[in-house]
């Protein structure tokens, strides 16, 4: 069964989530896990792998699953309906992908903005009713 993980932070930057996400991703990397960053389109994926290159932070070793070298990489990064096999889902989409069910993990990212608030309860409520474990983290800004 696929669990489903809301890490949610009371922070209602616009970057909250992004901040989120790095942190996720920065433990994932010490640990053998293989994710699949999903986001809601192309422009989103090459705005995240551009993020991910910026010098002002550490760099994430990671690769876009639309190249050709995505399948070494421990996390990729896409959008569409073909995510390669890996162990954890984390959506960044605001709709839940058809896909979810195939990861043993879905990871959710819920900033503090009343707007990711929102859209984070309806995705709840959708893995909740299609009988997913959902548990919620309340992680401190």
């Amino acid at each position: 069964m696929t669990e489903v993980w809301f890490y949610v932070t009371d922070d209602a930057a616009a970057n909250a989530r992004a901040v989120l996400l790095r942190r996720l991703l920065e433990r994932a990397l010490r640990s053998p896990r293989r994710l699949y960053v999903h986001t809601r389109d192309a422009a989103a994926a090459e705005r995240l792998d551009e993020w991910l290159w910026q010098p002002e932070a550490s760099f994430l070793p990671h690769a876009l699953a639309s190249t050709g070298n995505a399948g070494d990489q421990q996390v990729v990064i896409g959008h569409g309906d073909r995510p390669p096999h890996q162990d954890m889902l984390v959506n960044l989409a605001d709709e839940i992908p058809a896909f979810a069910g195939q990861f043993q993990r879905v990871v959710e990212l819920v900033g503090g903005s009343e707007q990711d608030r929102v859209l984070s309860r309806a995705r709840w409520t959708y893995y909740r009713d299609n009988g997913f474990k959902v548990t919620r983290h309340e992680l401190g800004t």
